[in-house]
């Protein structure tokens, strides 16, 4: 039930190798099955942060109990993200929403 999705101004130039980096990465840092992770791409956005289009990203991490140490958790999204796009974590923003199951669904229901 973790959902990531990755918006960035750069050209992602493998992206199934970055999906599935993404992929792992969150189910690692969040301790979350993979059979469960989804990851989503936007690239090539127009996008500016503090007035520059400069390499940026924006990332939007929902899930089901979100891992405690929230630093640690964005140290692992932002490295990942340098990794993979060679994007500095300055330029780097993450919205992460702790959902309740309730609001969850999935296969006809909700967790």
């Amino acid at each position: 039930m973790p959902y990531l999705n990755v918006v960035t101004n750069q050209d992602v130039k493998d992206e199934p190798a970055f999906l599935k980096a993404a992929s792992e990465t969150v189910a690692k840092a969040t301790g979350k099955p993979e059979t469960y992770v989804m990851v989503a791409l936007e690239q090539k956005a127009g996008m500016l942060f503090g007035g520059s289009d400069a390499p940026t990203a924006i990332l939007d991490i929902r899930s089901l109990g979100l891992p405690s140490d929230r630093k640690a958790f964005s140290d692992a999204l932002c490295t990942m993200i340098n990794q993979q796009l060679g994007i500095d974590g300055s330029r780097i923003y993450i919205s992460m929403t702790d959902s309740e199951r309730h609001n969850w669904g999935w296969d006809h229901s909700t967790f």
